[in-house]
């Protein structure tokens, strides 16, 4: 019990009670009430021995009760049992295709889980054929459907048990409202590793058990060896125990999609809950449907925001990958990369800012001079001293004159006339 803020204590964990978790505890109430019913009925009679029996044993054999008149309870639950255990599989398949719980992470799981249900088909035709075919009567066809449901159930055990391990040796993998199944640092420390040792330790024991029922039947020690049957029968029970815990969570989830409000999920559209446009509170309010149409949501690592996030992730790492042309060039080329390095550090340094500047404001000036007064250029030989009055020197005369501009002309000492061009960008 977890205490609210009200003072007010609520569970740990809120489940949907009719469920498919149900499937095979159902199974397993029919089993569990034959081999009981079975027992019973046997030690009313007065635990006789029945005329085909060849010797005196305590207990008998289950399938010496099912030949008696008590065979059509055995064949009813044997049947009503076998159809709830296939049912078992096929609904945790339609679960996690679904994504309703747990999806698969590997290839080889729905392969696996596909061959877990035809083997588990066969095996529970076997047990059902059992039932049917009475040691009394026919004790060979017997003896052979018992083997069938021996070997086939394992197999069916074998397969799904893949499944388990799957999920518990890569739980990184896993969906993210999984992480708390996740208790440590290593990659087996989470609660599917955990549901897969406890379904080995499981079979583990099956196999014992079978092994011990099969020797002292060999030997000769029949009532021994019927107890090592009945104990089998027994521990059969709780394999479906550990399938049911398997679909649990999905009446968990099954409960928070219909009450978002007493129970805080961990679904996807968790973060949008505060929104108002959240699915949760669109079932809080239940927008004219009955509580039988609320469905289950999908798992946070398939829903449809997280699809998109993924489409957005790979637009992004695909366009990280395309390399820009420009940039492809200047990575060939040294050149065009030392000029980048140029370019740089003429942004970088001050100096080289106010230079820029000032070829600027020059640039501006050269723009603004009128075009008849840029005919004439003059080379001086000396520069001209700082003075108020100017001084001049004999100029090299430009030999691209024009004669419909208007020339100056100055006289000076041993030498002859020269025309010039004021140069706007000389001071005087």
């Amino acid at each position: 019990m977890v205490n609210t803020e009200n003072g007010q204590k609520k569970p740990r964990v809120r489940f949907q009670i009719f469920h498919y978790y149900l499937i095979p505890l159902v199974a397993l109430v029919v089993w569990f009430g034959l081999l009981i019913s079975l027992l019973i009925c046997w030690g009313i009679q007065g635990r006789p021995i029945y005329s085909f029996m060849t010797t005196k044993q305590n207990p008998v054999y289950l399938s010496d009760l099912g030949a008696t008149n008590l065979q059509p309870l055995f064949i009813s639950c044997s049947g009503f049992q076998a159809i709830f255990f296939v049912g078992t599989l096929v609904v945790g398949y339609y679960l996690r295709k679904k994504h309703k719980i747990q999806p698969y992470i590997s290839h080889h799981q729905p392969r696996l889980a596909i061959a877990s249900i035809i083997c588990a088909i066969i095996g529970q035709l076997g047990i059902l054929f059992v039932s049917i075919f009475n040691t009394k009567n026919f004790h060979s066809v017997h003896l052979s459907m018992v083997g069938i449901f021996i070997a086939f159930v394992f197999l069916a055990c074998c397969c799904d048990f893949g499944v388990s391990y799957i999920f518990g040796s890569r739980g990184a993998k896993l969906d993210p409202i999984h992480n708390g199944t996740i208790f440590g640092k290593s990659r087996f420390a989470n609660l599917y590793f955990v549901s897969f040792v406890a379904k080995i330790i499981w079979l583990i024991v099956a196999i014992v058990l079978a092994a011990c029922f099969g020797y002292y039947m060999k030997h000769g020690n029949d009532s021994l060896s019927a107890r090592f049957e009945w104990s089998i029968c027994f521990w059969y029970g709780f394999l479906l125990i550990l399938w049911s815990m398997d679909l649990f969570p999905s009446a968990v989830r099954k409960y928070r999609s219909k009450h978002p409000h007493l129970y805080e999920t961990n679904q996807y559209d968790y973060e949008n809950q505060n929104g108002g446009n959240s699915q949760w509170e669109k079932d809080i309010n239940n927008k004219g449907r009955s509580s039988s149409e609320l469905g289950d949501q999908y798992t946070y690592v398939n829903s449809p925001m997280m699809q998109n996030q993924k489409l957005a992730n790979q637009q992004f790492a695909n366009e990280e990958n395309q390399t820009n042309p420009n940039e492809q060039m200047m990575q060939e080329d040294p050149a065009l990369q030392n000029q980048a390095l140029a370019n740089q550090q003429f942004t970088e340094e001050p100096a080289l800012q106010n230079q820029k500047l000032a070829n600027q404001h020059l640039s501006v000036a050269d723009q603004q001079v009128p075009p008849q007064q840029q005919q004439y250029e003059v080379n001086y030989q000396q520069q001209i001293p700082p003075s108020s009055q100017p001084q001049y020197y004999e100029p090299i005369a430009s030999t691209n004159q024009n004669p419909s501009l208007p020339q100056q002309s100055h006289v000076m000492p041993d030498s002859q006339p020269v025309t010039y061009n004021q140069d706007p960008r000389v001071p005087y």
